[in-house]
């Protein structure tokens, strides 16, 4: 018996089918960026919704409950959904989005594969972000992995072979790979530095290298503007601090060392010697500079306060997207600390943080008034 409700756009047949979930390898949210801004720019319709209660652990994926004037008012349940998109020239394709799935991985994706097998899917692609030692001052690079070896272009051959957790996307193309349908992984650089944070430069090269792989007309256009916004306020902030502009020439440097005559560098997150600079510098970079892009956030908060605010009529797709306030940072900063002191007691028996793709965790109640 399927796990699924069909949805109005069930039957629709496509040969590509792109994956994305939430909650595991995806540096500088770049999947779920790159995902949303499809979602948001192009046609959708529903195909399938999957029974969450068969998958979903809701500690870690917990509802949202909405309170307005102490009445509970809206309980937002996640979602695994398969819907059908429209490119910007009309060709659909098959997106499956949400939760990583907490439990089930064989039934789920043995579902997936009756799914894909209807509609006709030829390939599946997969969407990450990877944190790499890469500067923010050099293109931003999409490697990609796959199922077999006739669908890998020319790029860096790999050091040695790679060990790692299998996020819940590479276990169901594994699994879709022994039925005939080929998987595809799209791995983007995100520096090291920026991992934490969004970071819309590696979601738009995703997105041009999946046009670029599938043919699909593809919106790449406000990822890219938030790109320039967010490379020239960094570009500033190097500037004006020696020491964080010494630890990027090194990264530069490193980085170009590394790319030879194809421009393409390798991910060299996964292996020993990423910068040249020091450890503790490479660690500290990200802790200012993401200080440094709470204060800029908080300071257009404060001019946004200050503003006339909007009408009530205005529409959801007038409004400009909400910007991650300096509480969002801060309770980001105080899980990962929370996280490293867990990780000193008991590594293995530590839940996976999902919380980078969703609301940030509530601040303890002596924090609340920040």
């Amino acid at each position: 018996m399927p796990l699924y409700d069909q949805g109005p756009a069930w039957g629709v047949k496509s040969p590509i089918l792109v994956l994305h979930f939430d909650g595991a390898i995806d540096a500088g949210v770049a999947g779920h960026i790159a995902v949303e801004q499809m979602r948001h720019a192009l046609r959708t319709d529903r195909i399938a919704t999957f029974h969450t209660d068969e998958f979903i652990d809701y500690r870690a994926h917990r509802p949202v409950l909405t309170v307005e004037d102490w009445v509970s008012t809206d309980l937002n349940m996640p979602e695994i959904i398969v819907e059908r998109v429209d490119d910007d020239l009309g060709q659909p394709f098959l997106l499956i989005h949400g939760p990583e799935p907490d439990m089930r991985w064989e039934k789920f994706a043995s579902h997936i594969r009756q799914i894909a097998e209807e509609a006709g899917v030829e390939i599946t692609v997969s969407l990450h972000g990877v944190p790499a030692g890469t500067p923010h001052t050099r293109p931003a690079q999409v490697h990609i992995q796959a199922t077999d070896s006739s669908l890998i272009p020319p790029q860096p051959q790999m050091m040695q072979p790679m060990y790692f957790p299998s996020p819940v996307s590479s276990f169901v193309q594994a699994r879709l790979a022994e039925s005939g349908i080929d998987g595809v992984a799209l791995l983007g650089s995100v520096p090291f530095y920026m991992a934490d944070r969004p970071y819309p430069a590696v979601s738009s090269a995703i997105l041009r290298k999946l046009s670029e792989l599938t043919g699909l007309a593809l919106p790449v256009g406000d990822l890219e503007r938030g790109a320039a916004e967010d490379i020239a306020a960094l570009e500033s902030f190097t500037e004006e601090n020696p020491q964080i502009h010494e630890t990027v020439q090194a990264l530069e440097t490193h980085y170009d060392a590394l790319t030879g005559a194809n421009g393409i560098a390798p991910l060299t997150s996964f292996s020993d010697d990423v910068t040249s600079a020091p450890h503790t510098e490479t660690q500290n970079i990200g802790d200012v500079i993401e200080a440094y892009l709470a204060n800029v956030t908080k300071n257009s908060a404060d001019v946004t306060e200050n503003a006339p605010s909007h009408s009530a009529s205005q529409t959801d797709e007038e409004s400009e997207p909400e910007t991650e306030t300096v509480e969002d940072v801060l309770r980001r900063l105080a899980h990962r600390e929370a996280q490293k002191n867990s990780a000193s007691l008991n590594i293995r028996h530590i839940p996976r943080h999902r919380a980078d793709t969703h609301e940030p965790p509530p601040l303890p109640p002596s924090e609340q008034q920040m």
